[in-house]
């Protein structure tokens, strides 16, 4: 059996996890898992609901109408998200682990920092079940992956080692170092251009592992991230 894979994370740093993953959903899953928390949170008047918020709007919106200090208002999408953490933020430690135990899809509980004794979260980041396949679908169908900007650190990394064959595929957009951009047509491509399928096999390897940029090496982020994307390298539960 695999050691079981912790982590401590502050309570604004536990916040911030939480709206980053709930932004990464649809209008509909985001109303879907934020109902259930609000009405654990508080004694709101709330129902949901899909309208055409604005004059132009081609679709209606999926959300919710809450009533709150005796106003009734529509939410939805990010706004519905900002609502809640607004809320959630004026919780105590334990009620933000268990919103965050159900939003990431681990086990966490309150404990303090080992060094710094600063309040927090232990979480059981269940990522000793990862294991990559090689299966390739991070780098030809999340598009995210292969159309995102990178950090400086990789820059001058790839700069250090004379990778210009990677920095040719590196293109400036709206002040970001954006991959991956194609040097011959300047336009993003559909695929990671590093990426090669092995012989009479269903899996990939990459051409640039030991360099690779960042974001590819901490894929996936979490147990959730994992999920969410259609990871073969994590089992579903």
């Amino acid at each position: 059996m695999r050691k079981k894979q912790l982590k401590f994370v502050s309570i604004p740093d536990a916040m911030e996890e939480i709206e980053n993953t709930l932004l990464m959903q649809s209008e509909l899953i985001k109303r879907q898992e934020i109902e259930p928390l609000l009405r654990q949170l508080e004694n709101f008047q709330i129902r949901k609901d899909t309208k055409k918020v604005h004059p132009l709007d081609f679709v209606s919106r999926d959300g919710l109408w809450i009533k709150y200090q005796g106003k009734e208002k529509f939410y939805y999408g990010s706004d519905l998200v900002e609502f809640f953490l607004d809320l959630l933020s004026s919780k105590p430690a334990e009620t933000i682990s268990k919103v965050y135990s159900e939003i990431e899809w681990v086990k966490a509980r309150v404990a303090k920092h080992p060094k710094t004794g600063v309040a927090g979260l232990r979480v059981e980041t269940e990522m000793e079940k990862f294991k990559c396949v090689r299966c390739g679908h991070c780098c030809l169908d999340l598009s995210d992956a292969y159309q995102t900007s990178v950090p400086e650190t990789d820059l001058k990394r790839w700069k250090r080692e004379q990778r210009f064959d990677i920095l040719d595929w590196v293109g400036p957009f709206e002040g970001m170092d954006e991959i991956w951009i194609s040097p011959k047509t300047g336009e993003y491509v559909n695929r990671c251009p590093w990426l090669r399928k092995l012989p009479k096999k269903s899996e990939y390897i990459c051409r640039i592992h030991e360099t690779k940029p960042e974001k590819c090496r901490n894929f996936p982020k979490s147990k959730r991230h994992a999920l969410d994307n259609g990871c073969k390298g994590f089992p579903a539960d």
